[in-house]
């Protein structure tokens, strides 16, 4: 009884999360595809350790604040931030507000509070009376280490409650903003959030008001904030060093695992920069780390180690693309055989739960390179449909593919699933392509362990399959 609850809790999670969004051409109702999506983990329970390896991004969970990021009304996700925030000191006047998913930084100096970051929307009410709590003063400054929605939407609560901070960013924040704002429909569903929630301009927004580039060093009460901009996970991000406390907020260039440096749906991440950044960390000899995923680190040898292997397994990958691309290895081929040296590939901040060494090589590559893989015919191709019945055809038709299929399945499920794909592509209204190539994408799941991103756009593609296979059999005559 406790594990079917636990399935049911996790599942509850990830249903609302939107690692379970629906794709974006997908041509059927949501409600359709959520009522396929509930009934693939609930016959197939071992999908949900699949796609929830990741956890909580070294956080605690919310099914309730997962989608709705940009919500200031949805009661749930207000209620998830007050009950799940957890108040961590990390010295004298300084502590770790950790929400579900992400962290808040907190300082107080003799002028006032100075936040790093602010949280995502839900968490504006439960980070306004968190610092009353613990804190008589102001806030005096807000520090945004990124433009990512969990990372800086928390102020509007600060604003509305009389606060009047300085709230200070690159100013390349202002530049990934509009980008976001001016896309907002692919964005929105990039990052699994719901449209109505979704600002219309930059107007809706706790925008900075004041900006830099490069480096800046604030002097506030009787502390000094250095804030380093170094693009990373994202164009705009920096980090900060409080030396006066011998602490760094390191944002999100640490993650408890291997880090998020090959998100395949998001915009250019930059390697070789995030490396650097860490190692630039090191280098002050802090005391504490305080990440914005993710517990503090709480020595100078513990940051030092791990940072700095951190930092080795960005550099080895950017460095054997690199060398990969440098060599005439084709752009398509470069991701393969790239891998972790040795001593990190065991370590659990190199551990594969949302991306692998692969993805972290194509992100580098795509810096470097354009959009054309190097294989000639991809440039001006035949349609993938079209290109799919003609190797129906070599292969002597449809059934003789189905069988291939279902043999390799045992013994290649990632070839197994090449074949499919090019199975559903040729015949997506066979009802036997649709059982045989979920047959070949659930056996891949359940056999090979893969990182959560992956995994999610394959259980996506299930859902496909079950809404097309229903199609097909409604729509029989009875």
């Amino acid at each position: 009884m406790r594990q079917d609850a636990m399935r049911c809790a996790t599942l509850s999670i990830l249903l609302a999360f939107g690692f379970l969004a629906p794709p974006a051409k997908a041509q059927t109702d949501p409600a359709i595809r959520a009522a396929a999506r509930a009934a693939i983990y609930r016959e197939d329970p071992f999908l949900l350790a699949a796609v929830s390896r990741v956890g909580g991004f070294g956080n605690v969970a919310s099914a309730s604040i997962a989608n709705r990021m940009y919500s200031r009304e949805f009661a749930p996700a207000l209620a998830d931030a007050v009950n799940k925030l957890v108040i961590e000191p990390q010295g004298p006047g300084t502590w770790l507000l950790r929400f579900p998913w992400v962290n808040v930084a907190v300082f107080e100096t003799s002028a006032g509070l100075v936040l790093v970051d602010a949280g995502y929307a839900p968490a504006g009410p439960a980070l306004r009376d968190a610092l009353r709590s613990i804190s008589r003063q102001r806030v005096h400054t807000v520090i945004y280490t990124h433009h990512h929605i969990d990372h800086m939407l928390g102020t509007w609560a600060l604003l509305e409650a009389g606060e009047k901070p300085e709230i200070i960013a690159t100013a390349e924040l202002i530049d990934e903003v509009n980008r976001d704002i001016t896309s907002r429909e692919l964005t929105s569903r990039l990052n699994n959030q719901l449209l109505s929630d979704f600002p219309r301009s930059p107007a809706d927004l706790p925008l900075p008001t004041r900006t830099f580039r490069g480096c800046l060093e604030l002097e506030i009460g009787d502390d000094r904030f250095v804030l380093t901009h170094a693009p990373g996970e994202t164009a705009d991000q920096l980090w900060v060093a409080v030396p006066t406390r011998r602490i760094v907020v390191a944002a999100d260039y640490f993650q408890p695992f291997l880090p998020n440096a090959g998100n395949g749906k998001r915009r250019q991440r930059y390697v070789t920069s995030w490396a650097q950044a860490l190692r630039d960390m090191v280098a002050l000899e802090p005391l504490r780390a305080l990440p914005m995923h993710g517990p503090a680190l709480g020595s100078t040898e513990e940051i030092s180690r791990r940072f700095g292997a951190q930092a080795r397994a960005l550099e080895s990958i950017a460095a054997q693309t690199l060398k990969a691309l440098n060599d005439g290895t084709r752009k398509y081929n470069v991701a393969n055989g790239i891998a972790l040296p040795a001593d990190l590939a065991t370590s659990a901040d190199a551990a594969e739960l949302y991306v692998t060494p692969r993805d972290i090589a194509r992100t580098v590559a795509q810096e470097y390179t354009g959009w054309w893989n190097e294989l000639p015919s991809e440039w001006s191709p035949a349609t993938r449909a079209t290109q799919a019945r003609e190797i129906i055809s070599l292969a002597g038709g449809i059934d003789r593919l189905l069988a291939r299929i279902d043999t390799l399945r045992a013994t290649d499920p990632v070839l197994a699933c090449h074949l499919a794909d090019w199975a559903w592509l040729a015949a997506p209204d066979d009802a036997r392509v649709l059982s045989t190539a979920s047959a070949a994408w659930l056996e891949r799941l359940r056999r090979l362990p893969t990182p959560t991103q992956e995994a999610v756009e394959y259980v996506e593609h299930l859902v496909t399959l079950r809404v097309q296979a229903e199609q097909l059999a409604s729509a029989k005559p009875r």
